[in-house]
Formats: C-alpha cells, sequence, structure tokens
C-alpha cells in the first residue's frame, strides 16, 4: 500500500477483533515513530506497549474510551521535556515536546492503515491517574494512548472524510484575500 492510499484508509477505530497482531508488525509501528522528523533533532517520547487486559480495561476507563480495551495491544507515547529544555526555551520546549509527539502518533497510526489495522489516538485522558497506573515518572507527559488491532464492524466506524475545496485554503504565492 502506498503513503497516500494509507492516508485515505485510515480509521479511526474504538472496537476490535480479538486477533492478536505480530509482533514483529508492533516493533515496525514503533520504529515507524521514530523516523518522524523532531525538532532539534530530539527524540524526547517514548512508548510503552500494554497488553494486559486489566491494565488495558484500566486505561479504556480513565481515558473515558469505551470498547479500546478489545485491542490486542495499546502504545502509550510518552514525553520526557526536559529533554528539550537544553536546547529550547520553556515555551518552545513545551509546543516542541507536544508536535514531536504528534508527528510521531502519525507515524503509527498511518502504518498501522498500511498492515491493514485500525488504530485511533485518545488524547482525553487523566495524566496523574495513567502515570499511576503504568509508574510512569513524574517529569513525563502521557501525550496519546494507541490502541491498535484489527477491524471489528466496518460498519461501526465513524470516518470522517471532509470534502475539501482546496481553492479556499490553497494560497499561491501570498495570502489570498477572496479566499478569507
Amino acid at each position: 500500500m502506498d503513503v497516500y492510499d494509507a492516508i485515505t484508509k485510515r480509521k479511526t477505530v474504538y472496537s476490535f477483533l480479538d486477533k492478536e497482531v505480530d509482533e514483529e508488525v508492533v516493533l515496525k509501528l514503533i520504529d515507524s515513530a521514530v523516523k518522524s522528523p523532531t525538532a532539534g533533532g530530539i527524540r524526547e517520547y517514548e512508548f510503552i506497549i500494554v497488553t494486559n487486559q486489566d491494565t488495558k480495561k484500566a486505561i479504556s476507563n480513565i481515558s473515558l474510551t469505551p470498547h479500546i480495551d478489545s485491542a490486542p495491544f495499546m502504545v502509550i507515547v510518552i514525553c520526557d521535556k526536559s529533554k528539550m529544555d537544553a536546547v529550547f526555551d520553556e515555551e518552545d520546549s513545551e509546543t516542541f515536546c507536544v508536535e514531536n509527539a504528534a508527528l510521531a502518533i502519525e507515524n503509527i497510526l498511518l502504518m498501522a492503515s498500511s498492515y491493514g489495522l485500525g488504530s485511533a489516538w485518545i488524547a482525553t485522558l487523566q495524566q496523574d491517574e495513567i502515570k499511576k497506573l503504568l509508574d510512569i515518572p513524574e517529569k513525563y507527559k502521557v501525550r496519546g494512548i494507541i490502541p491498535i488491532g484489527y477491524i471489528k464492524d466496518e460498519a461501526e466506524i465513524k470516518r470522517v472524510s471532509p470534502k475539501v475545496d482546496l481553492s479556499r485554503i490553497v494560497h499561491i504565492e501570498k495570502f489570498n484575500k477572496n479566499n478569507a
């Protein structure tokens, strides 16, 4: 599958088949994440792979996202902003930490799509509860929960593919006031 196909076929999925994903595929997903571009070339993010059913259920409850515990595994993306602080000021460190994690997460989502897997980026979470559950040190921030697996029911997927008039959002050479 080429990149454009992976992008157009990517779906946000919250309910998964009870079918394991090959460990090699899981490792490829993480490898794709670390190949994303980063501010300053700093990779301040780390990943926790969760497969334990009780832990997945607790994460589902904490993130207020039912059924994601049906995923065979979850990737929890965490960031240590202090790794950025040596290079950037406080505000930029925070911004770049979020942006770097977002780029890594997008690579995971697209790679999952290329393998025919469903996934979701769960950003609604309760930091303190997730950190406590997963023994994450205080200096880290949780940037995303990504349940990944084979799609249970294509009909349940709420795919948002808005039709976009590119002429209204693309400007050539300078901003076109007529689009505003």
